[in-house]
């Protein structure tokens, strides 16, 4: 029995991104590039003070629109919200500025700790995005991005017709994707199949897309070609742990330890703390192996990453059964009970133990 979660996650800022990479003014071509390019590269810190400088140098509407993006990934609101409407105020016809504040407020919502209490953000990011459409209402962006947040405020019909709306102006794979997303939270599996089908087709270098599309063939069943799709993720970008976590995920489910062992490894190598659940599928293919000591050495330290996830819990206690210690399967498994009352298979086990 192997257990794994797929999320989907609503990522309008990346949005913006895929369909209009930052471009540095000509002046001073130097910094703004130099802001740019880092930012693109993923590294926002050394980004920062390139940015500043560039607006220091030249405090136009784009360069400040630049150095918002990088401190909004920062997680700098205040800063990136004064930056977008000086933008703005600079040149009321700079369209990415208006789409920009709307997913700083969306960021700004998605990382506060009482989302109930921080949901009028979402409003002042339907707000920004109705004064885009002002300015520009062929801007497919705009689009993608209130689709976004209308998914976040649940009006998911809404959130569809925007995201299509979007499509019909500019067909990019990462909006695709987006719409994808949303069909998926409708349970209307096939829909979200076919988009992100048609998104990896268009965009075949986007390890991302291919993660989230063999993640979800896997959820329905079709491992073969989740498999597919993960193995090109690791080719694409073989750095990325979530490619290979997934993709040991295909491989259990398939029944091949050995490339399993191998993925959930890699993971783990790649990102030691990040991703529980690596220590949890190795564990399981030690388990497979009948390497116990192996196995419960791994599910420890996923019960260590995540002391409240009651699979995790349950795993320790197998182990724990299968190398003769039953006080240590009685309390895992104990364990998993209070965090999950209905838990079946470890009722079962402590039923074992009497």
């Amino acid at each position: 029995m192997r257990f794994w979660f797929f999320a989907v996650a609503l990522v309008a800022g990346g949005v913006l991104a895929q369909q209009n990479p930052a471009q540095p003014p000509s002046r001073p071509q130097t910094q703004a590039s130099l802001c740019a390019l880092l930012f693109d590269a993923g590294r926002p810190e050394a980004a920062l003070p390139a940015c500043e400088r560039a607006v220091r140098d030249a405090p136009s509407a784009e360069n400040l629109y630049l150095l918002a993006r990088v401190q909004s990934e920062l997680g700098r609101f205040t800063a990136a919200i004064e930056n977008l409407r000086r933008s703005i105020t600079l040149n009321s016809s700079y369209i990415q500025s208006y789409v920009a504040l709307a997913q700083v407020y969306m960021r700004q919502y998605l990382l506060s700790e009482n989302r109930e209490a921080a949901k009028g953000l979402l409003d002042q990011a339907l707000s920004a995005l109705r004064e885009a459409e002002r300015v520009n209402p062929k801007y497919a962006p705009i689009y993608a991005t209130r689709g976004a947040v209308l998914a976040y405020q649940n009006r998911l019909d809404q959130a569809i017709e925007s995201i299509q709306r979007s499509l019909v102006l500019k067909d990019e794979p990462v909006v695709r994707a987006l719409l994808a997303d949303i069909y998926i939270r409708q349970g209307k599996w096939e829909e979200a199949l076919k988009h992100y089908d048609e998104a990896v087709k268009a965009a075949p270098k986007n390890a991302s897309l291919r993660i989230k599309y063999g993640s979800l063939l896997l959820l329905r069943g079709n491992v073969d070609q989740a498999i597919e799709q993960l193995d090109q993720a690791v080719v694409l970008s073989p750095g990325n742990a979530e490619a290979w976590l997934r993709r040991g995920d295909a491989y259990y489910e398939k029944k091949e330890w050995q490339q399993a062992g191998v993925s959930y490894q890699q993971t783990i190598a790649l990102s030691p703390v990040r991703f529980p659940d690596a220590y949890a599928g190795l564990g399981q293919v030690f388990i497979e192996m009948k390497d116990y000591q192996k196995a419960r050495f791994n599910f420890t330290k996923a019960v260590a990453l995540d002391g409240n996830n009651p699979l995790y819990r349950y795993w320790l206690c197998r182990a724990n059964e299968l190398l003769g210690d039953k006080a240590g399967a009685q309390t895992q498994c104990e364990q998993a009970l209070r965090l999950r009352p209905d838990f079946k298979e470890a009722q079962e086990v402590l039923n074992r133990l009497k």
